[in-house]
């Protein structure tokens, strides 16, 4: 049974999935206007893809500019995330310059949860100790835009990520056929029922994948993720398309109760 994680008032892996949407500009002008647009479309959380700025590794830009997106998002849950090129994101820092950014992220107390790609990088248990100092969330995750695994793979993942001590768990993979769809949502449910109270993030991409990206009430993927702008990821759909969506399966399910 999954024990909701507290936001700022926002219960992750409680009632139906909580929806994301990224900021994925690349100058600071950009974001401020993305994240007016995302704070009226009044999503539950908001992703800052900080790999797609142009001045990451302008460490006085970088957090003036984290800070004003803060301040235009209110109280609004922030997850900070620097995507990797090795798992479908666009930035090309060293081990060094990742650890600070996100250390950085969370001192400042701008953005309440930091995805760390807990197989893309190096001592990703020590960073996320220090991460869990300054009071920080920790999404531990892992993206593979190529394929998915077998079952067993999938499974092992999700403990090793579990193992890390991070506070919620994060897979998306890209599925070939259907059955890879229905291995992820099969594999996710028994993850939340049998082996962790940490709320489980999961997502199929893709066309193939969308319905996991719907139905995340149905298998317990806790948050799913849609646009107010550019995609993020394969499969996304725009916010309000997508609130539809969920409002009118979660009626289906309570009808069926």
């Amino acid at each position: 049974m999954t024990k909701p994680i507290e936001v700022n008032g926002v219960a992750i892996g409680s009632g139906l999935p909580k929806i994301c949407v990224p900021l994925t500009g690349k100058k600071r002008e950009e974001l401020l206007e993305e994240a007016s647009r995302a704070r009226a479309a009044a999503p539950d959380l908001v992703e800052w893809r900080a790999d797609h700025y142009e001045n990451l590794n302008c460490e006085e830009d970088f957090t003036q500019t984290l800070k004003e997106i803060k301040e235009e998002l209110g109280d609004l849950p922030m997850i900070f995330t620097i995507r990797s090129m090795a798992e479908g994101g666009n930035a090309d820092i060293s081990e060094e310059e990742y650890a600070a950014r996100t250390l950085e992220a969370a001192e400042s107390g701008c953005a309440e949860l930091i995805d760390v790609e807990v197989f893309s990088r190096k001592n990703t248990d020590q960073l996320i100790e220090k991460l869990h100092t300054t009071g920080a969330k920790v999404i531990a995750s892992t993206h593979d835009f190529q394929k998915t695994d077998d079952s067993e793979t999938l499974k092992k993942r999700f403990l090793d990520m579990d193992a890390t001590g991070a506070d919620l768990l994060k897979m998306a993979v890209m599925p070939a056929e259907f059955d890879d769809v229905a291995s992820l949502m099969q594999v996710t449910n028994e993850i939340v029922e049998e082996y962790t109270e940490k709320p489980v993030i999961s997502m199929a991409m893709g066309n193939l994948g969308s319905i996991s990206r719907i139905a995340g009430e149905n298998f317990g993927s806790a948050v799913t993720f849609a646009t107010i702008g550019a995609a993020s990821a394969p499969g996304q759909f725009p916010i309000e398309e997508l609130r539809m969506m969920m409002n009118v399966l979660h009626k289906k399910n309570i009808e069926e109760e």
